[in-house]
């Protein structure tokens, strides 16, 4: 179903102007989804994830095959302020006959066992790593309609007989008016026949495209592929990927997709060369293809908590009961695409907001605009457009922010790149703008950014990063140099390595916590205003206090997954981190008076994870990890059992099981259990229902008090993909 481009374009530009206007209303969730999109490579059909903010790859299930997809990751301390990841958050693929569709959702987000979940339309062959970027996971995915054996690929289009209307048959406009191209549609094509016979490629190109300008008729399903083939034998490789692309997505069932995907995948590697002495006008633009999806999905959440505590002061135990419904709210998110494509230009318009309404009079309704932005990337001339509200894609800027983006180049020779905006990191206090510039060479980047809010320097940084991919070995490395607090800011390293028959996975981390920031002042402040700071102090010593309210913290992760037997691999992670405390800052209320903050001392944790598939119907999943934490102020364990089941083609089961127990410093015990089961129902293809329950019982036991809560939860949803 198509959403009227023209209205879809009004809400689009009006939105952006109220954003640019007035902001949208302060919304504590954030959602991990950036975007999901396809590529045709020699290796398969790649499918990127995008997500918003660094993550570290650390293993999936199953290996090779499946219906569907577990891919397990740790999110990375990033720039940003880190806000919580919501669940459940759901993106289609784009459409695709070469490969199953899915859907890509986010699961137990802010938990030790951060995934997504990819559920396929049917089986599919795949091989899972990450981007290269350090913010995106890649599934190459085998084409399921092209065959091990190739399909003989015809040297000449076959030119099929015109539809002829009877005789004494009396038309009506339309119907003359159609008779009318498919004349002369026939006409051309036989020209481009003629001239691909004699080995004019470039005479064939231009018949082509004076068909594909006609409207739509009998042959214009066969000029669309037949154009890619010529320009392909002109050795305009490009523009033929282009041509064989827009193929795919125009005629998803058309008789010529396995030829498409066929001469397509040939040409990955190729260089896009284009034979000199082309005619200008063989070259024009034909009019766009649009390609139109949204979704909205609204959900209602609801939970009741019985408290029940004992103090005991004076030796006298008091005991008290209070039970309350602490959350009913109804959360909608609605996401909308406009997609440009033509042989040139790749554009879109896209729109991510997040509404919730609480139903509950001590927390109030808030909204959250995620995207709203419009791009632009011209093909040949390699350069590339976004404004509005948008993700960061690293390079110094500090996570979403409204503004613009560009790029000039190819980034394997050279590509430059400039961004300027405000953030949009719904932080207290005015919005930092910034603007900054980048260049890249292969696999390396280099970047300058200056940031100010209300006038002064919030951050001045220049930095590196760095990509390999060779393989099964990946690395990534990052340094970030802040030279207006002369500061290291962020040195991060991380990688994969084939090891054992499975992968092993590494990272080392040191950075500033949060992110060097004159901001970082108002931590603890009497005001929400560097410039009210500004008015009882020098720049130096505001810059002496955002430092002393920095901590630093260092992290060094290592992981491995092995293939166990057939149907499973085991894996695991240990990982030491180490976040120094803070000094006494601040002399004033305005300043905000804050006694010293111990450090957190190392911190470790050891986990271990086994995960088999199809042990008890075809598909089944079953994962069962435990953890070890310890430091010198907590030490405890948590274990996490899940099944993801799938009843029929319609009906999945998920239910799981939590156990955690702590203990802390001065002896106190915290244990919580948790059993919950999830469903999902599929209705119809772009309708799915979905509902969750479970229980949730937390002991708490001190030398002076203990508190019991028993918290009963559930939600329900649909899913209308339009």
């Amino acid at each position: 179903m198509a959403i009227n481009r023209i209205a879809f374009l009004k809400i689009f530009l009006i939105l952006i102007g109220l954003l640019l206007q007035s902001g949208v209303t302060r919304h504590v969730m954030a959602q991990p989804l950036d975007s999901v999109s396809l590529e045709y490579q020699e290796t398969g059909i790649v499918a990127t994830v995008r997500l918003t903010a660094p993550v570290q790859y650390l293993r999936h299930f199953p290996e090779h095959h499946g219906k569907v997809l577990e891919i397990f990751f740790n999110r990375v301390s990033g720039a940003t302020s880190d806000e919580p990841w919501v669940d459940n958050e759901v993106r289609k693929s784009p459409p695709s006959t070469l490969i199953p569709g899915f859907k890509v959702t986010t699961r137990n987000q802010n938990t030790p066992q951060s995934k997504l979940v990819i559920e396929f339309e049917r089986d599919a062959d795949y091989t899972v790593a990450p981007g290269k970027d350090n913010r995106s996971l890649l599934i190459i995915i085998r084409p399921d309609k092209m065959s091990s054996k190739t399909v003989l690929l015809p040297k000449l289009p076959t030119v099929k007989p015109e539809r002829l209307p009877p005789t004494d048959a009396t038309l009506t406009e339309f119907e003359a008016t159609m008779a009318d191209n498919n004349k002369k549609a026939r006409e051309l094509l036989m020209q481009a026949r003629d001239a691909l016979e004699a080995g004019n490629n470039e005479v064939a190109v231009d018949a082509f495209n004076r068909l594909l300008l006609l409207p739509p008729n009998d042959y214009t399903e066969d000029a669309q592929e037949w154009v890619g083939v010529a320009r392909e034998r002109s050795g305009q490789i490009g523009k033929a990927r282009v041509e064989y692309d827009l193929y795919l997505k125009i005629y998803p069932e058309g008789e010529g997709v396995v030829r498409v995907a066929q001469r397509l995948t040939a040409l990955a590697g190729l260089p896009d060369a284009v034979t000199p002495g082309t005619n200008a006008a063989e070259e024009k633009g034909r009019a766009a293809r649009w390609i139109s999806y949204a979704s909205v999905s609204p959900h209602y959440y609801f939970s009741h908590s019985t408290i029940d505590s004992t103090v005991i002061f004076n030796n006298t135990p008091t005991s008290s009961t209070q039970s309350m419904v602490d959350q009913s709210m109804l959360i909608t998110n609605l996401d909308a695409t406009e997609r440009y494509v033509s042989e040139e230009y790749d554009g879109r318009l896209v729109f991510s907001d997040v509404s919730t309404w609480n139903f509950l009079e001590s927390q109030p309704s808030r909204n959250r605009l995620n995207a709203a932005y419009g791009e632009i990337r011209n093909r040949p001339k390699a350069y590339y457009l976004r404004f509005g509200r948008q993700s960061s894609s690293g390079a110094g800027v500090l996570g979403r922010f409204d503004g613009i983006s560009a790029s000039y180049g190819n980034i394997q020779e050279m590509s430059i790149s400039g961004v300027a905006g405000a953030l949009s990191d719904f932080s207290p206090g005015s919005k930092p703008v910034f603007f900054g510039a980048s260049g890249s060479k292969g696999p390396v980047t280099v970047y300058v950014i200056n940031q100010r809010v209300e006038g002064t320097t919030d951050r001045q940084a220049m930095g590196a990063e760095f990509r390999y991919f060779e393989g099964s070995k990946t690395a990534f490395a990052l340094l970030d140099y802040d030279t207006y607090f002369n500061e290291l800011n962020a040195a991060q390293f991380m990688g994969t390595v084939g090891a054992y028959g499975g992968t092993a996975n590494f990272m080392v981390d040191h950075r500033k916590a949060p992110t060097l920031s004159i901001r970082n002042a108002l931590y603890g402040a009497g005001t929400s205003s560097v410039d009210d700071l500004l008015k009882s102090m020098s720049a130096d010593r505001l810059r002496d206090l955002a430092i002393a309210r920095t901590a630093t913290s260092n992290m060094a992760q290592i992981g491995i997954t092995i293939p166990l037997i057939e149907k499973w691999q085991v894996g695991g992670d240990i990982r030491i981190t180490n976040t120094s405390g803070l000094p006494a800052s601040g002399t004033t209320p305005l300043e905000g008076i804050l006694l010293a903050t111990p450090g957190r001392g190392t911190e470790k944790s050891v986990s271990g994870q086994a995960i088999g598939n199809s042990l008890y119907t075809d598909h089944d999943i079953w994962s069962a990890s435990i953890t070890f934490n310890t430091s010198s102020a907590v030490s405890g364990y948590s274990i996490y059992l899940y099944n993801y089941t799938l009843i029929d083609p319609e009906w999945t089961m998920n239910p799981s099981l939590q156990l955690f127990r702590q203990k802390d410093q001065f002896g106190s015990t915290t244990k919580l259990a948790s059993p919950m089961i999830r469903g999902t129902y599929r209705i119809r293809d772009q309708l799915n229902l979905d509902m969750d329950g479970g229980m949730e019982f937390t002991d708490f036991s001190g030398s002076q008090q203990t508190i019991k809560t028993t918290r009963i939860f559930f939600s329900a949803g649909l899913r209308w993909d339009i």
